[in-house]
């Protein structure tokens, strides 16, 4: 047995509480919706804020892009296909896990930014997310690792190209700013 499949089995032992499992159901699920709140979070709160909301968007989509070239490098079923888990998945690739590499494609670049607080708390949330796919059969342990790999890859990646893209993301950034001026004077002035 591999450390692979014994870490997913004994993860899988936990299973059998009511309210634990459906906790758990809820977090492979739903935690992942904190990308997009994060990223409109931080989207009002300034220019420099937005600048690392569209750091983090760029990040994430190149994140999530490296994860899909992994899953065609590499397959493997996921686990409800060989044990019994606590929801039957048909049968797919569940190398890595999407949901996880989105948190983490988007926890990595807030740290990365100096947005400390909000890196750390998708950290932990991505870090759940991970655990919550592997205990409800979804995906493997190794599935998460990937997750990971993708995210610091697509970083990696947005790090090395980002100020090449300065001028358009700069001027994408100026205009919107001058019709969000505009639109806000008049509205003001219709009140």
């Amino acid at each position: 047995m591999s450390l692979n499949e014994a870490l997913f089995l004994k993860i899988q032992g936990l299973t059998g509480i009511g309210l634990i499992d459906q906790t758990m159901l809820l977090l492979a699920e739903a935690l992942v919706l904190l990308v997009p709140l994060s990223l409109i979070y931080l989207w009002f709160q300034g220019r420099e804020r937005k600048e690392d909301a569209l750091f983090t968007f760029y990040t994430s989509v190149l994140t999530i892009g490296i994860a899909y070239v992994m899953s065609l490098l590499y397959f493997h079923e996921n686990p409800s296909a060989t044990y019994s888990t606590l929801i039957e998945f048909h049968a797919e690739n569940s190398f890595p896990s999407q949901h996880t590499a989105a948190v983490f494609g988007t926890a990595f670049p807030l740290i990365y930014r100096n947005r400390e607080r909000l890196g750390w708390l998708l950290t932990a949330a991505a870090v759940l997310t991970g655990f919550a796919r592997i205990y409800v059969g979804e995906h493997w342990p190794v599935d998460i690792l990937g997750s990971i790999a993708a995210a610091a890859i697509g970083l990696g990646v947005a790090y090395i190209s980002w100020d090449r893209l300065e001028p358009a993301w700069s001027t994408a950034l100026d205009l919107y700013e001058k019709i969000e001026k505009e639109a806000l004077s008049k509205a003001s002035s219709l009140l």
